[in-house]
C-alpha cells in the first residue's frame, strides 16, 4: 500500500513518483489518495485508491460494510476538482514552493545545513549536535517560541529530525528564522 496523499506537491518542477509507475505494481498492490492535501479539502473524507483488482475488490467490500456514503455535495466537489481545471493545484504547488524556498535559505542564511524538500508541505530537519528530536524541539519551543514537531514521533527514522509544516505565510516563516537566530546555534 503506498500513501500517495502529496502526489501533486512537487517542487523544482519535478512531480513525485507514483508506485503504480513501477512495473509489475499493480500485481503487487495499490496506491491511496486523498484530496485532502490537493484540494485543500481536508476533513472531507475524500479519497481514493487504485491498482490491484482484488485489493480494490476488497476495499470496496469493506466500504460498504463498515461506512456510509459521502454526503452528495461532497462527492460533486470532489468530482469538480478532479475534472475541472488543475490551476488551482499549480498555484498551491507554487505557493508551497515559495515558502520553502524562503524558509529553508534562511535557514542556510544562519548557518543551519539543511536539504530542500523536493516535495509536500513539510521541511524535515536535522538536529543540531548534542540534541534529541524531543529536546530540540522542547528547546525551540522555550526558547525561540518556534513549535516543530519531534521527528522520533513519526517512528524510528524520524530520530535526529524536527518537521517543520509549510502552511503558514513567508512572513511568519521568516520570523520563525529570525528567532531561531538568536538562538546562535549554527
Amino acid at each position: 500500500v503506498h500513501d500517495f496523499a502529496y502526489g501533486a506537491i512537487g517542487f523544482d518542477g519535478k512531480k513525485p513518483i507514483s508506485f503504480l509507475q513501477a512495473e509489475g505494481a499493480k500485481d503487487v498492490g495499490v496506491e491511496i489518495y486523498t484530496l485532502s492535501k490537493t484540494y485543500n479539502m481536508a476533513g472531507w473524507r475524500v479519497g481514493f485508491a487504485v491498482g490491484n483488482k482484488s485489493v480494490i475488490e476488497a476495499l470496496e467490500l469493506l466500504q460498504d460494510h463498515l461506512y456510509v456514503s459521502l454526503f452528495p455535495a461532497i462527492q460533486e466537489a470532489a468530482a469538480s476538482a478532479l475534472l475541472d481545471s488543475q490551476t488551482c493545484v499549480e498555484q498551491l504547488v507554487q505557493l508551497y514552493e515559495g515558502r520553502r524556498n524562503v524558509f529553508i535559505e534562511g535557514l542556510r542564511s544562519i548557518g543551519w545545513e539543511v536539504k530542500a524538500p523536493a516535495a509536500s508541505f513539510f521541511a524535515w530537519l536535522k538536529v543540531p549536535e548534542g540534541f534529541t528530536s524531543e529536546s530540540f524541539a522542547d528547546y525551540l519551543l522555550t526558547h525561540a517560541h518556534v513549535a516543530v514537531a519531534a521527528g522520533n514521533g513519526f517512528g524510528e527514522f524520524g530520530e535526529g529530525y524536527v518537521r517543520v509544516g509549510l502552511l503558514t505565510s513567508e512572513e511568519r516563516l521568516q520570523e520563525a528564522v529570525e528567532r531561531i537566530r538568536t538562538l546562535n546555534l549554527f
